[in-house]
């Protein structure tokens, strides 16, 4: 069983990895690969959260039954996932490319939002004398260059986040074929 096992890590990993590398050379079909799965990870989600929400309700009940709680905070997880739920439903219903420029956008969104941070912080940094301020305020820029150019050309977004998700499953692979190395290392030396 543990030839087997290993066989299976070792295959899994390889299988990421040539993946990864041939999703650099088709970033487009990678980013929609990523869209039409994004509702069924939203969907189930959403279903965990709600069940999640449910449990909590009913054992903060039993546990707390004589006096008035909030769940624990457990209406945030029944918001959390009846908005996956609401999301999964819209993007199943327009599409996938629309949900891959959704993707772009959202992208675009939070590239804007640390961008302008990085601008503000910069500048704080600058009033208390750290002199790397500089290399900050480049970063906000870029980022806020890349934001821009994300939404005025959202197939050079698709095609940018289409190449970071391959490097990041390419990667992804690598480091689980280095921890089978590391692993199988570890329990041959017994």
């Amino acid at each position: 069983m543990r030839v087997f096992g290993s066989i299976i890590w070792v295959l899994f990993s390889c299988i990421m990895i040539v993946g990864g590398i041939a999703g650099c050379f088709t970033p487009l079909e990678t980013l929609a690969s990523v869209a039409f799965l994004l509702p069924i990870f939203l969907i189930i989600s959403g279903v965990v959260d709600l069940v999640y929400y449910f449990r909590i309700k009913k054992a903060s009940k039993e546990l707390f039954a004589d006096s008035v709680t909030s769940h624990g905070g457990a209406q945030v997880l029944l918001l959390d996932g009846i908005f996956n739920l609401i999301f999964a439903v819209i993007f199943m219903a327009v599409g996938i490319e629309f949900t891959s420029l959704t993707i772009v956008f959202l992208v675009a969104f939070v590239a804007m939002f640390r961008g302008i941070l990085a601008l503000i912080y910069a500048f704080d940094i600058r009033k208390v004398g750290i002199k790397s301020w500089w290399w900050i305020l480049l970063l906000g820029i870029v980022n806020i260059a890349a934001s821009m150019i994300f939404v005025i050309f959202p197939q050079v977004g698709g095609i940018t986040i289409g190449i970071m998700i391959s490097v990041l499953i390419a990667l992804f692979g690598m480091a689980s074929l280095l921890g089978f190395w590391g692993v199988s290392r570890l329990f041959g030396a017994r």
